[in-house]
């Protein structure tokens, strides 16, 4: 394997390569492309040519970390579910920090991701306390880790 499959992407790279407009070059309006979303949050140049919807889907994407967290803020303060299901995901503490840079996040979907060898700290664990709904579904993931969530996400 080539360094760069098994580093993979960040999640703001995968964001912007799936949700840029440059991919939608054709098709505008109701059910076609990117959904357009007010632009009322302050931050990076690039959040006037990014309009992402409040549920993310980033399934399959190739991500392994968060990347630039500002960036994450600023992109996705709005979201409120989040798909990150078949990625690269091998490690909480770069789950937390895109957790704990979308505000607004109630369901959290990690499935198919290797989480069997990722030790959840309690301080990891507090980003996760929004959370609704959190889907581990073949992450293999310790009872330790989920005793660990049932103390940390009351809802």
């Amino acid at each position: 394997m080539e360094a760069s499959e098994t580093e993979g992407r960040t999640f703001m790279q995968a964001i912007s390569e799936k949700y840029s407009p440059e991919n939608f070059p054709c098709r505008r309006g109701p059910g076609m492309g990117v959904v357009v979303v007010p632009s009322e949050h302050q931050g990076s140049p690039m959040k006037d040519r990014l309009n992402l919807p409040s549920v993310l889907v980033l399934n399959g994407c190739g991500i392994s970390h968060a990347g630039e967290e500002g960036e994450i803020t600023a992109f996705c303060a709005h979201v409120v579910e989040l798909d990150l299901s078949h990625n690269k995901l091998q490690d909480w503490h770069e789950i937390s920090k895109i957790v704990s840079n979308i505000p607004n996040l109630e369901f959290l979907n990690l499935s198919s991701n290797q989480l069997n060898d990722a030790v959840l700290e309690p301080d990891c664990a507090k980003a996760f306390s929004s959370i609704r709904r959190l889907v581990l579904n073949n992450t293999q993931v310790s009872w330790d880790t989920v005793h660990t969530f049932t103390q940390e996400m009351p809802e």
